[in-house]
């Protein structure tokens, strides 16, 4: 382990390092053209070079420089792990209440994600931002344990009016809320043929727009018993939006269109 921490502590404590042994990556260089290209100075490029190739980092030919492949895998290694860093570092406190399904992804592809979170001068700022993505979006694929009125009502809206490609998964124990509530189920009735019911707990609530993943941070209330919704995470990374997909369809394949002739009419 002491030998892993070495070769560890040897690329954290020198961005030079990084630099030089990633220009290699792009081919064979001499010191003067790694010098060059790096704007590393040019004895510290030799003491890089020296010192990766007692690792077995970097070969040479000459006065030419090449990276072994147990250096690119290193470096390249490496990167993935600073990257996951900085995505743990940019999302903070919020990594505490992401839901359990989000954990799976590799948090490099979120060191760009913006995050919105209730403020003293809007505490309503995550819900407005959704909001405003699903009012701009042409396309919808929602994954849900419920649904938030003011979300439906624009939902329903625009796709009445031809606007939005809508369709999602949510949970069947929703559908018992709905049979009791006219006025909330007023809209579902104009889009529930686009909706399929999961009978089980769906443990995130992630709405997918466009080209973007919409994912929304939660805490459980004092009981326990209940999920309060307190964020939102906002990515358009291939990554994360593949992952999004994905879930979207494990889930859907699993349930069972919703008929909205069972609801009521207020």
């Amino acid at each position: 382990m002491e030998d892993v921490l070495g070769d560890v502590q040897f690329l954290a404590n020198s961005a030079n390092r990084i630099r030089v042994l990633e220009a290699l990556r792009d081919g064979p260089a001499s010191r003067r053209e790694l010098q060059e290209e790096t704007d590393v100075p040019r004895s510290t490029a030799a003491r890089v070079l020296d010192d990766a190739g007692a690792r077995g980092w970097v070969d040479s030919q000459g006065s030419q420089y090449r990276i072994t492949p147990v250096g690119e895998v290193t470096v390249s290694e490496f990167r993935a792990y600073a990257e996951t860093m900085q995505g743990i570092r940019h999302l903070g406190s919020a990594i505490n209440r992401l839901p359990e399904p989000v954990l799976e992804l590799d948090f490099r592809y979120l060191r760009d994600a913006d995050v919105a979170t209730p403020t003293e001068g809007n505490p309503t700022a995550p819900f407005d931002r959704g909001l405003d993505c699903i009012r701009s979006a042409e396309r919808y694929r929602g994954l849900t344990s419920n649904s938030l009125p003011q979300y439906m009502d624009v939902i329903r809206d625009r796709v009445v009016h031809g606007q939005l490609d809508f369709e999602g998964v949510i949970e069947a124990n929703f559908v018992e809320e709905l049979r009791d509530d006219p006025t909330r189920a007023a809209p579902w009735r104009d889009v529930g043929h686009r909706m399929w019911l999961y009978d089980g707990a769906v443990p995130i609530n992630m709405h997918i727009v466009d080209e973007t993943a919409l994912l929304w941070l939660c805490d459980e209330n004092q009981d326990g018993d209940d999920v309060l919704l307190t964020g939102l995470v906002e990515s358009d990374h291939p990554a994360v939006l593949s992952w999004a997909e994905s879930l979207y369809e494990e889930y859907r394949s699993e349930a069972e269109p919703f008929d909205p002739v069972v609801l009521p009419v207020g």
